[in-house]
């Protein structure tokens, strides 16, 4: 009788444990949104797509030319993987680290050929994107813009 009371008492406790606990890890989900764009100095052109953010582009860079190749959404949990493949055979890795504050701090690397290329950390305000630099490819470089947003 003992024995079975404990059972019921640690079956009691892990469902109570998993029921009460779903919202915590619900809450810890970051949206993140990465636009893959090819910018380049050839003739003036902006895909219609980035109409939203050409301006904060054009601030930051001196490109004439703005084209979307890839927009990827990932549903991630904090210290999880996403992985955007890009052109040239590379692999944008971006990993949502934690929170500081209102901010969300991102891993991320870009790897060719499973060797890491570029690096970097980027702490990002909750509900807003960031645009960087990365690698060369077909007479301009590649953009990076990526949002996040922690539901």
């Amino acid at each position: 009788m003992i024995r079975f009371f404990k059972i019921v008492l640690l079956f009691t406790g892990i469902s109570c444990f998993c029921f009460f606990s779903q919202p915590a890890f619900a809450k810890n989900r970051v949206l993140t949104n990465v636009k893959v764009i090819q910018a380049s100095t050839g003739p003036n052109h902006v895909d219609p797509s980035l109409n939203k953010i050409i301006s904060e582009l054009k601030s930051v860079f001196k490109y004439t030319s703005y084209r979307l190749l890839k927009n990827q959404r990932l549903n991630l949990g904090f210290n999880q993987v996403g992985r955007v493949v890009l052109p040239g055979k590379r692999t944008l890795i971006v990993i949502p680290s934690y929170m500081d504050g209102k901010r969300i701090h991102y891993q991320i690397n870009i790897q060719k050929n499973r060797q890491s290329i570029f690096q970097t950390r980027v702490l990002l305000k909750n509900n807003s994107s960031i645009t960087i630099g990365g690698p060369q490819f077909n007479n301009g470089v590649l953009l990076f813009n990526i949002s996040g947003s922690v539901q």
